[in-house]
């Protein structure tokens, strides 16, 4: 048995043990079926990202070998992602020239700061930060962030240059050049979309990706696709990169910062969200969201000295790697050392058969495409159009001003939205059905019974400074409507609410000496636990004792018409 000390530090050994041979094989197997997805997915995301193609396989070697020691799931790939890789262009672009040395350097720095990031809220146990990204802002910003993946690809696929731009600008300026796109360059990219789609509809399993690249190089080298004016990739440095450490100053490192941010907190949320939802109850250990913010942090800090780009679990790539049989994280082991294998001795095959950029661009369109989120945003659009609209508004944002933009907009809206929901709780009159032994909504219950004495009201949310006006307005609006002088007594039935703050002990204390001076008895059921703990201890206890807090409601109802409280020592218990 592992020391716990050493499996709290390094969960993935957990995995090992009782490791079997037939465990092995399929480890083995999978590794290399995802080796055969990251090397082309790796150097395409790379050219996204604006970097040579050889860091895409650098970031595939060394960080997953890391996240196998410090992760606690087994069934994420870790590596290049193509949401990761537009952000780093769209952050870095602004700062230096893609393809520089100074951007070069940029991009590094910029691995190195999202380690830092993500280990540091490890570190401060800050994983929960991840629930500030709702489902409609991710739906919305990856859909958006797919159509700008695609768009910046359109000009390998067609053989043009573009200034850049939104992409709209990007789509009027590639009709602008129509007479000067390079047919066999559009040819060339038609082929390898259908090779990427067509023959996957028979053959599963197919490395699709791989093979295109395979016969793209061999296509390319034979007949010298080069010299017909088609862009291609026909210099990959063999061997392992030197360590690396980024010169730059502490201006230029603070510049990065917005974009170290948003790329360490959408590469976070992405491996946590594809953790928790790929999670079984059988599994040796549950993904801790802390522990993988410092797994990836790790993968992306150490990663960086070797000229790795940020990195994270992929979504397809992730499915890929169950779907294939990978057990443990030493499938993910397997597949670095394949592709280890492949820098130090068969780059050198790019010099003689150079790989056009417009396949690589097919590989990017075919991988994205599934993160455009069509029938996501259509059933969202029927269950709850006021998220549909910041889906919406996180998408035409991020289409038109940039990935940054979009995101930081759609994280703004969902935190209003969360304000605006906690301040405007769902709050309602109940009445009694079935003899009244139960008490309901009473516009859900055509057959709820309301008494003119009485009026139960529920709030269904912790009450406090926010929404304490909210509860008060509508107490007070229905008391209103009540005929005068009919109304006695008010019950608030406080089971959903499970706290309150000082200024909600206030507000309660004014409402109950206003209903005083209407001769209206008010009181409280279903108070849980440490709500009563707070009443007990507040100045509140002066105004609520035994004879005006309750268990149930028809205990309530029982002291108001027999004047016995049958459950008083059990209101004012506080070991709920």
């Amino acid at each position: 048995m592992l020391n716990t000390r050493v499996s709290r530090f390094l969960p993935g050994l957990v995995w090992l043990q009782g490791y079997r041979q037939g465990v092995f094989k399929s480890d083995l197997f999978s590794g290399i079926t995802i080796a055969f997805m990251l090397i082309p997915q790796g150097m395409a995301y790379a050219v996204v990202a604006g970097l040579p193609p050889e860091y895409g396989l650098y970031a595939c070697i060394f960080p997953p070998i890391i996240y196998a020691l410090l992760g606690t799931s087994n069934k994420i790939s870790i590596g290049p992602v193509a949401l990761d890789s537009i952000l780093i262009i769209t952050g870095l672009s602004v700062l230096a020239e893609p393809g520089t040395e100074h951007y070069l350097e940029l991009a590094i720095a910029l691995t190195l700061l999202v380690g830092l990031i993500q280990g540091f809220f490890g570190l401060i146990k800050f994983g929960f930060i991840a629930n500030f990204l709702s489902h409609p802002v991710i739906v919305g910003y990856t859909s958006a962030a797919a159509l700008v993946i695609i768009a910046s690809q359109l000009e390998s696929m067609l053989g043009v240059d573009v200034a850049g731009g939104n992409v709209f600008q990007i789509i009027y300026q590639l009709l602008q050049q129509f007479t000067d796109w390079n047919w066999l360059t559009v040819g060339i990219g038609l082929a390898g979309l259908w090779f990427m789609i067509y023959p996957k509809r028979f053959f599963k399993s197919l490395p699709s990706a791989l093979l295109l690249m395979i016969i793209g190089m061999l296509c390319s080298g034979i007949w010298g696709a080069q010299s017909y004016g088609v862009d291609v990739i026909s210099s990959v440095p063999q061997g392992l990169p030197s360590l690396t450490i980024p010169k730059l100053s502490i201006s230029e490192l603070v510049g990065l910062l917005p974009v170290a941010l948003t790329v360490a907190l959408m590469g976070y949320v992405g491996t946590m969200s594809i953790c928790k939802s790929q999670e079984k109850p059988t599994d040796k250990i549950s993904a801790r969201p802390n522990q993988e913010l410092l797994a990836v942090g790790a993968a992306n800090f150490l990663g960086a000295f070797f000229k790795a780009f940020p990195v994270s679990a992929s979504f397809s790539r992730s499915a890929a790697f169950r779907e294939s049989g990978a057990l443990t994280q030493v499938s993910a082991v397997v597949s670095s050392l394949f592709i280890l294998i492949t820098v130090l001795f068969l780059t050198p095959f790019f010099t003689s058969y150079p790989l056009p950029k417009a396949l690589l661009s097919a590989i990017i369109i075919v991988s994205v495409a599934g993160l455009f989120k069509y029938g996501q945003m259509k059933v969202l659009y029927q269950q709850n159009r006021r998220e549909f609209f910041i889906l919406m508004t996180t998408f035409v944002i991020t289409l038109l001003l940039g990935v940054q933009q979009g995101l930081l907009l759609g994280v703004a809206l969902s935190i209003l939205m969360v304000i605006y929901n906690t301040a405007n709780p769902h709050m309602t009159e109940l009445g009694s059905i079935q003899n009244g032994s139960l008490f309901r909504n009473v516009n859900r219950f055509s057959e709820a019974v309301v008494r003119d004495d009485v009026l139960i009201f529920r709030f269904d949310a912790p009450l406090y400074f926010a929404n304490k006006d909210y509860f008060v307005e509508n107490l007070y609006a229905w008391v209103k409507r009540r005929e005068s002088g009919l109304l006695k007594y008010v019950i608030f039935d406080a089971e959903a609410v499970n706290s309150l703050d000082s200024t909600a002990i206030l507000t309660l204390q004014q409402v109950i000496e206003n209903f005083k001076d209407q001769d209206i008895e008010f009181f409280i059921s279903n108070p849980i636990g440490p709500v009563r703990d707070i009443i007990k201890k507040s100045s509140l206890c002066d105004y609520m004792c035994e004879q005006s807090m309750f268990s149930t409601i028809h205990d309530a109802i029982t002291y108001i018409d027999d004047g016995v409280n049958i459950h008083a020592e059990e209101a004012l218990q506080t070991n709920d």
